[in-house]
């Protein structure tokens, strides 16, 4: 009876002992484990966060400089093509006045260039096998002109208009470019002339002193890039051209053009620089990832990105000299 009253007394407590090990959490227990899961997965959605911002930002930064170097190698190439380019943009910017480019809007560069006639537009080939002595009898000296060059002189300017972010440009400033073409249109029954336009060639224009025609100039306007820095008022903003050249505009240093000096005109300060000289150009533009939309966010970091630079040989022979 002693064994079995051991026994019992043996089970009932490992009854006890299995009904307290099924006991539940206490309140305090509770408490403190969503305290440390909470701070654990707090933790771990701030490293994702965090990562998130990291990649964005990094996308962000590699858009814009691809973006700026797309502009800089675009501006390059058009500038290549110029006959004649400015030393300045208000020589002939203020022919043109307020709304080419626009007053808020500061001019960068300006030259000439020659655009060629499309042989596969059906007004070009029209134009070509129409008549000049019938159809341009009035203008039939320009028409057999237009016919044998097979191109005409096209102003180009670029200037920086600076965002507001009331509008849908989110960076800094954007990049416009304008064009006066000579014609609206190119057609087999008129060659009309953009209201403004004057040729530059010629005994009564030309290009360093160039006089627009009749009419308020009307070309093409278009933006070229988005998301252009603006001058840092902290760094220097002149004297950034090298010796010789000379910085449009003058008080910048996020884009602007160096422009090599009397090439178009004897320098008797510089034997070095005659008539017929081929023009350089070099070009700095310099790209910033923030923003001044609030709509679109705000940049969490620096976004200021290395200024960028490109040097071009214009390719334009007016006044060109053997051996120079």
């Amino acid at each position: 009876m002693a064994k079995e009253a051991a026994m019992n007394s043996m089970l009932a407590w490992l009854l006890r002992a299995k009904r307290t090990g099924q006991r539940g959490f206490t309140l305090v227990e509770l408490l403190v484990a969503i305290v440390v899961g909470s701070l654990i997965v707090g933790t771990m959605l701030f490293l994702v966060v965090e990562l998130l911002k990291i990649n964005r930002r990094e996308e962000v930064l590699t858009q814009t400089q691809q973006d700026m170097r797309r502009a800089i190698d675009y501006i390059t190439r058009d500038a290549g093509e110029a006959v004649y380019i400015y030393s300045s943009p208000a020589a002939v910017i203020g022919q043109l006045g307020t709304n080419f480019p626009r007053a808020t809007e500061v001019p960068v560069l300006a030259f000439w260039r020659l655009d060629p006639l499309d042989p596969n537009n059906a007004n070009v080939r029209a134009f070509f096998n129409s008549s000049c002595s019938t159809a341009f009898a009035s203008r039939l000296s320009e028409c057999n002109t237009l016919k044998l060059r097979q191109s005409y002189y096209t102003l180009v300017i670029y200037a920086q208009q600076q965002n507001t972010g009331n509008d849908i440009w989110g960076g800094k400033s954007r990049i416009v470019r304008y064009e006066l073409p000579k014609y609206t249109a190119i057609g087999a029954t008129s060659l009309p002339i953009t209201p403004g336009y004057a040729e530059p060639t010629g005994s009564t224009n030309n290009f360093q002193n160039w006089t627009k025609g009749t009419g308020t100039p009307e070309g093409n306007r278009s933006v070229l890039t988005d998301f252009v820095d603006n001058s840092d008022p902290g760094a220097t903003t002149t004297g950034l051209c090298p010796v010789g050249y000379l910085q449009t505009p003058a008080n910048a240093n996020n884009f602007y053009a160096c422009v090599l000096q009397d090439t178009t005109q004897a320098n008797p300060d510089d034997a070095s620089l005659t008539v017929g000289s081929n023009q350089t150009l070099i070009v700095f533009l310099r790209g910033n990832a923030d923003t001044e939309n609030p709509a679109l966010g705000t940049f969490s970091q620096a976004g200021r990105l290395p200024t960028l630079r490109s040097e071009v040989l214009i390719r334009g022979v007016l006044d060109k000299q053997p051996g120079l």
